[in-house]
């Protein structure tokens, strides 16, 4: 009894799921085409451990072999579907090939049959365990770099960390580095080295966290579409002298009107506020520091608030402290003092008591 509840969870946990995208799904929203993706994975998984479920409970088929195969190619290059449509990443020609397996297997495994091709079961079960390899290595790579380039897009476009909003994606690609490990190796040994064996409850139980996470995290992750969709305006080239020239206006305004003070501050502020464009501000602040929008503003707040540190017109350390964090445009003390100490070195605290004070601008 135990036995056949264990090796039936992801298949009951695939289902959930997949009635709970549907609903969301069918109710509208305006993310069509993450809730598909992920709508799509889960019933891909959902054929997939119905079989898993139908085999080791003894009853396996022609046909359950035959979804089961085209499933196993289909939820990993889905679920970097999902991945890719909820970090707004720009398409290419990668989930096509991605999907070109299953497609592969769908056509030539009822024909192979159908002849009676010698070996055509052999040869199509390599191909399948070759390709899902491939698949699973490609997905667990690839998905690291799209959370990357979703972060820089999202320094590049605010002054505050918004990376947080990533953090659940970044947790489920962790685990899925590890089950994805299992899965290579358990698709290598094949099914029938688990057949009647206690052991098939282990990447069971696995499979299942994963998936209930994965399904977690899928239906309380939003990322605002503004926060790290990139601009596909064309400029022209700046001359190094324009850039010069818009570098001085960028540091004379965060200088003088002291825009940073604003946690809520994007680069189409600073743009705007410059009389200039998004993409062309922020080539600029990449070009000529080395850095991102966010990691220029930050240095700029730490420097503000370094200033209200030396002054002497607080009597309290946390006083001054809580100013400095909160005229400086930093939203959260972890943020004010992980950029503080990795600035100066120090904490603000040790600073304050470092410096001697100074009059308060």
């Amino acid at each position: 009894m135990l036995f056949q509840f264990i090796i039936s969870l992801p298949m009951m946990l695939c289902f959930f799921w997949s009635i709970f995208f549907l609903v969301r799904f069918y109710r509208g929203s305006d993310e069509p085409q993450v809730k598909g993706t992920i709508l799509l994975f889960y019933i891909a998984a959902t054929i997939l451990y119905t079989d898993h479920w139908l085999y080791f409970s003894g009853l396996p088929s022609f046909w359950g072999e035959y979804s089961y195969s085209v499933a196993n190619l289909c939820v990993y290059p889905l679920y970097y579907a999902y991945l890719r449509a909820i970090t707004r990443t720009k398409k290419n020609i990668e989930l096509p090939l991605l999907f070109l397996p299953a497609v592969l297997v769908a056509l030539l495994f009822p024909l192979g049959a159908m002849l009676r091709i010698p070996d055509w079961r052999e040869y199509s079960l390599i191909f399948s365990r070759v390709c899902f390899a491939i698949e699973v290595i490609w997905v667990w790579w690839r998905g690291y770099q799209i959370l990357r380039d979703a972060r820089v897009r999202m320094d590049d476009a605010y002054s505050d960390d918004r990376s947080y909003l990533l953090h659940p994606l970044y947790l489920i690609q962790h685990f899925l580095g590890v089950t994805a490990g299992i899965s290579m190796l358990l698709n290598l040994l094949g099914r029938d080295f688990f057949a009647a064996n206690m052991m098939v409850t282990i990447p069971a139980v696995l499979m299942s966290v994963l998936l209930y996470g994965l399904g977690y995290v899928a239906a309380h992750t939003t990322i605002p579409r503004e926060t790290i969709a990139s601009e596909e305006l064309q400029i022209q080239e700046p001359t190094p002298e324009e850039t010069d020239e818009l570098m001085m206006q960028i540091s004379a305004v965060l200088r003088e009107q002291k825009l940073f003070v604003s946690p809520e501050l994007t680069i189409q502020d600073l743009a705007t506020a410059i009389h200039s464009n998004r993409t062309y501000v922020s080539q600029c602040i990449n070009r000529r520091t080395g850095l991102s929008f966010s990691q220029l503003v930050t240095r700029y707040r730490v420097e503000n608030a370094e200033l209200i540190l030396r002054s002497e017109n607080y009597s309290s350390d946390h006083e001054a402290i809580t100013d400095a964090m909160e005229l400086s445009g930093f939203n959260s003390d972890k943020t004010f003092y992980r950029a503080f100490k990795e600035i100066t070195g120090t904490t603000p605290l040790q600073y304050r008591k470092l410096n001697a004070p100074e009059q308060a601008l």
